[in-house]
C-alpha cells in the first residue's frame, strides 16, 4: 500500500471533521445501515437543514457515502474502520473519566468498611 510520508495533517483533517457534536451524532446514525436524511433526522432528533449539512460536511471529508436510488437519497459510512474508530473513541473516553463517574456512596467506599 502506497501512503503519505507525513499521515499526521490528514489524520488532523479526519478528526477536524468529527469533531463537530452534531456530525459526530450523524456519523454514529450511518453506521448501522444507509439512511435517508428523514431516517437520520428522526433518529437524531436535530433538524432536517442541520442534518443535510451535517452530511454534506462528512461527504466532503470522505466519512459518508451518498447513493441516489429513484427519488431517494441514501447516506453510509463509507468505510468500516469509521465503526472501530468510533468505538475506540469511547473506550478512551470511558477510560479516561473512571474516577469523574466513580460512586460515591458509602457502600462502593472501600474505606467505610
Amino acid at each position: 500500500m502506497i501512503r503519505p510520508v507525513n499521515m499526521v495533517p490528514l489524520m488532523a483533517r479526519l478528526f477536524r471533521s468529527i469533531g463537530d457534536e452534531g456530525r459526530l451524532t450523524v456519523l454514529e446514525a450511518l453506521i448501522p445501515r444507509e439512511q435517508r436524511v428523514s431516517d437520520i433526522v428522526q433518529a437524531t432528533g436535530l433538524s432536517q437543514s442541520t442534518v443535510s449539512t451535517h452530511l454534506s460536511a462528512l461527504h466532503a471529508a470522505g466519512l459518508a457515502t451518498r447513493r441516489q436510488e429513484a427519488r431517494s437519497v441514501w447516506y453510509g459510512a463509507s468505510h468500516p474502520a469509521i465503526e472501530r474508530l468510533l468505538a475506540a473513541s469511547e473506550e478512551v473516553v470511558v477510560a479516561g473519566s473512571d474516577q469523574a463517574y466513580a460512586c460515591s456512596s458509602p457502600c462502593c467506599d472501600p474505606r467505610a468498611s
